[in-house]
């Protein structure tokens, strides 16, 4: 049996492996492998949903189109994202704007590094942060079996107080706003695998070409 602490190791030299072997090297590589170790909060969850590999895959290689159906399906906060070079730029009603790099992807896990301002009544004093985000997935039976694990780090040495101070309040609301996400999240997901034309028929124009592209070729 792996210990806990072991466990948290494994995954940091995985994800330092992982950084060295593709395209994230350099200071953004370096920058997320410094962020997950000197985290001030770390959150951790898991799902299982009906849906095939190859379909995931497609979902995680789109994260763009996924914004678009998120908009589509009129789930709540209403994400605005946009194509900006090599990042995703991420803003909603809430108070959250951010900047997203994908460090890596492979089949079934996805790596981002996400620059961010949060203005929130839950974290006072605080709005300026990075992120990593890391989701794992493994397959069996027509269903992802998925982990989700988020490092959060202030911008500032205040920040990061205000952070070690509010963290119970915080936890909750990252907690909060992941669960409900994923909920919703899943409805899509799954009537992608099961019904890509019930989906398409919520788009028009090049949205829906590029779905047709993707996921009816």
């Amino acid at each position: 049996m792996v210990k806990k602490t072991d466990s948290a190791l494994l995954l940091k030299m995985f994800f330092g492996l992982m950084l060295i072997a593709t395209s994230a090297v350099g200071d953004v590589g370096i920058r997320a492998r410094q962020l997950v170790d000197e985290a001030d909060v770390t959150y951790a969850t898991r799902f299982t949903w009906l849906c095939s590999e190859s379909t995931w895959d497609r979902i995680l290689s789109n994260p763009l189109l996924m914004g678009v159906l998120w908009k589509a399906y009129g789930f709540a906060p209403a994400y605005d994202m946009t194509a900006r070079d090599d990042t995703l730029h991420v803003e909603d009603p809430t108070g959250l704007i951010g900047d997203a790099f994908c460090l890596y992807q492979i089949a079934g896990e996805v790596a981002y590094l996400v620059d961010g301002r949060l203005n929130h009544w839950a974290v006072p004093f605080f709005n300026e942060a990075s992120a990593v985000f890391l989701l794992k997935s493994d397959f069996d039976q027509g269903k992802i079996f998925a982990n989700l694990r988020v490092y959060i780090r202030a911008g500032s040495t205040v920040g990061s107080l205000v952070l070690q101070a509010a963290k119970p309040v915080l936890a909750k609301h990252i907690d909060n706003r992941v669960t409900l996400n994923l909920q919703d999240l899943r409805k899509i997901v799954e009537e992608l695998d099961t019904s890509p034309a019930r989906v398409a028929s919520r788009l028009s124009g090049a949205y829906l070409q590029n779905f047709e592209h993707i996921f009816q070729e």
